[in-house]
């Protein structure tokens, strides 16, 4: 079958030619975008058609033999600007329901297929895998990504800001299958239109197509010529679109019931409710009612090596889609403030130009504050964004915490500009509020330069004296009275030769002062990797840095060091080994650590992970001398149902190195059976759970028994 775009195929000239045109477009500052590059310009028509298409891996319906197709990849590494080692061809068709691809996947080594990840939203892109980038209102800026492995494996995510946010958490309804054969592997895919958001009239969707081969470390797409990989704004288009009558469902019913049994507690009964309403295409809402957090699985333990809170990510579901939106540098809305919630309401999507996000909420503050016992708290959230030329954007973001009558929070404004697809700058300018009035500024501007293979940034942030006495009952400043600059280079050298793949240092440097000018802290941390016969990682580390005398946090000057070497090997088909020692000074204690993590994939259905880590201080007048380690093994009976253990202990150690002491001081059991017969919402849920009971305890342990089944409606 030929190519079927609406610009001429990419000849191997022009491929060799993309190297020096990625050079002088970076040298020249001028953005190059696509439409200046007729060539390289990328486009494929989607195909309406009439016959069910049966998502079973194999391209066998007739329809295929007519549809829109694309080819003709390039690598992004290991040699930036090379066609790609293996033949891809991905096939479009829509009808009123979905948008349909079908992937082919040549392999002239069949047999070297990676298809290890069975686990939704588990790492696919480690296997042999296809990514498809979609930007459904083609505004270079936010975009859907849809990765299968050989397997049917799925990993959904959304992104925002062209690329820079990540959300990996979300999850929408799509189906997908694979299958392996002798010329290499096949996937089709199907999404539904009511999974995404986007506008009626558009007649063209942004995309790009990435293809994973891991025992090459080769990554390739598409879309040629990228600054980065991640670049939504530098993708191709899907063209021919009519959408006028796409099949969308204007509401969905999510109800749960849940059951529970915990030692020493009377039985409780629970139930619970997502509505979610499309207001348009284009924009949703989203409404929950008593939403279960019970078996969300624990945090993983940290120990604290900096005196400042510790950051946890969030993990429960109605606080996941469209975070991505509120992930900035200085963190206004941090959701692990929030506790349990008696019901929370949401608004996501697009109008025009403008992307409106906004998220309301109430919560019984005893979950963060225990002497607010009975008053309930009230957050609030929101995010527009209006998009600029060059896959630019500015917005305005707010987060309010009202809490017997008072207000805490912050209004900011915040931006990404892009000056080329190399040269850009990432800024917020924010106004804190609550108990202080003075010093409540906080700002930062980021300039940085991004290369397929190098990154240099200077930042400067100034975060007022009562910035963080005001923003954090809703937000994250882990520190405030500072003026900071921070700066960064690291550079990628692929070698590709001699069995060595790739060189990559960096060097961080940072330094701060307090508003009034005195040295609070200054760190510099050197890295340096290096991959080895594609199946070897050697990392060493350094770390220095000055702590000064401050109240409440240090309490004379401190020095602090820390040597680091890691060595990973990774069979690229599902099992990895890595260990680390490290040594060094951490406030006047010797600190010495030493872990590893260990991958397995012990059969095509099961897999194991488990992670060591052990710290150890002397003097430890502080107490932090741990032993933690973590299990999670998952078995797959099918792709929807399958069983996880998770278990967890953190001891305390004391004693010598060689006559050690250990004290039990938390331990976590989790066992969890699912089965999502409406994947990925409706489902059968049976969980045993030893520890807390609740994202977030750590007042007690408890045995309890967890059921619960959600259905769609």
């Amino acid at each position: 079958m030929g190519d079927s775009w609406s610009c001429p195929p990419r000849s191997a000239t022009v491929l060799r030619l993309l190297p020096l045109l990625t050079l002088l477009q970076a040298g020249s500052g001028l953005w190059i975008g696509s439409e200046g590059l007729g060539l390289i310009a990328q486009e494929v028509p989607a195909v309406r058609t009439q016959e069910a298409i049966r998502i079973d891996g194999t391209l066998d319906e007739s329809a295929w033999a007519s549809s829109g197709e694309l080819s003709g990849f390039t690598q992004l590494q290991p040699s930036v600007g090379e066609p790609a080692s293996q033949l891809t061809t991905v096939r479009i068709l829509y009808d009123d329901r979905m948008i349909y691809f079908g992937i082919e996947s040549a392999d002239t080594d069949a047999d070297e297929i990676s298809r290890t990840i069975t686990r939704r939203d588990g790492e696919v892109w480690e296997d042999d895998a296809i990514a498809l980038v979609i930007d459904t209102f083609d505004d270079d800026n936010n975009a859907y990504v849809f990765m299968v492995n050989s397997l049917g494996t799925q990993q959904d995510e959304r992104w925002a800001d062209n690329g820079r946010t990540r959300d990996v958490k979300w999850d929408g309804s799509w189906e997908s299958a694979g299958s392996v054969h002798g010329g290499g592997w096949t996937a089709e895919v199907a999404i539904p239109f009511e999974s995404v958001r986007f506008d009626r009239r558009t007649t063209r969707w942004g995309l790009n197509v990435i293809r994973y081969i891991p025992r090459n470390l080769e990554q390739s797409h598409w879309a040629p010529g990228l600054s980065e990989w991640f670049r939504i704004a530098e993708s191709g288009d899907i063209t021919d679109l009519d959408l006028t009558e796409a099949v969308t469902k204007n509401y969905t019913f999510i109800p749960y019931v849940q059951y529970a049994f915990t030692n020493d507690v009377q039985p409780k009964g629970e139930v619970g409710l997502d509505f979610r309403y499309s207001l348009s295409s284009n924009l949703g809402l989203d409404l929950t009612f008593n939403p279960d957090f019970a078996t969300v699985e624990a945090d993983v333990e940290q120990v604290n090596l900096t005196r400042y809170e510790l950051s946890y990510p969030e993990k429960r579901p109605f606080f996941l889609e469209g975070a991505e939106n509120y992930s900035t540098r200085i963190r206004q809305f941090y959701s692990r403030r929030i506790g349990e919630i008696p019901w929370g309401g949401k608004v996501n999507g697009k109008l025009g130009p403008w992307r409106i996000n906004a998220l309301a909420t109430l919560s019984d503050s005893s979950a963060t504050a225990p002497a607010a016992s009975g008053k309930d708290a009230f957050y609030s959230v929101f995010r527009v964004s209006r998009e600029l030329p060059n896959a630019s954007n500015i917005g305005l973001i707010g987060a309010n915490r009202t809490f017997d009558g008072d207000n805490e929070g912050s209004l900011g404004l915040v931006g990404t500009l892009f000056f080329s697809p190399y040269l850009g700058m990432t800024s917020q300018v924010i106004r804190s509020y609550g108990a202080f009035s003075e010093g409540a500024w906080t700002y930062f501007f980021r300039p940085s330069y991004d290369s397929q293979t190098g990154h240099f940034h200077v930042r400067y942030t100034h975060v007022g004296e009562n910035v963080q006495e005001n923003m954090n009952e809703v937000g994250f400043i882990r520190d405030d009275n500072r003026r900071e600059v921070d700066s960064n280079v690291r550079k990628q050298f692929w070698i590709n030769r001699y069995g060595l793949q790739d060189l990559t240092p960096s060097v961080n440097y940072n330094r701060f002062w307090s508003q009034e000018g005195e040295l609070r802290s200054w760190e510099i941390r050197n890295n340096v990797s290096l991959n080895l016969f594609r199946n070897w990682t050697i990392k060493l580390s350094n770390t220095e840095e000055f702590k000064a005398e401050e109240e409440g946090l240090f309490e004379k000057d401190f020095r602090n060091s820390l040597n680091q070497a890691d060595l990973t090997y990774d069979s690229r088909t599902g099992k990895s080994v890595t260990a680390y020692y490290g040594k060094g000074k951490n406030f006047d204690s010797d600190l010495e650590r030493f872990g590893g993590r260990v991958n397995l994939k012990i059969t095509d259905a099961l897999n194991a992970t488990y992670n060591l880590t052990r710290l150890w201080f002397s003097p430890d007048p502080r107490g932090r001398s741990s032993w933690i380690h973590y299990v999670r093994a998952t078995y797959y009976v099918n792709k929807d149902m399958y069983f996880k253990l998770f278990y967890q202990s953190k001891y305390d150690m004391t004693g010598s190195f060689s006559n050690p002491h250990f004290d039990l001081e938390r331990e976590t059991t989790q066992f969890v059976y699912v089965w999502r017969f409406f994947p990925p919402f409706g489902s059968l849920q049976l969980a045993y759970q030893q520890g807390p009971s609740q994202i977030g305890d750590e007042s007690g342990s408890y045995r309890t028994l967890f059921t619960k089944l959600s259905w769609v409606f």
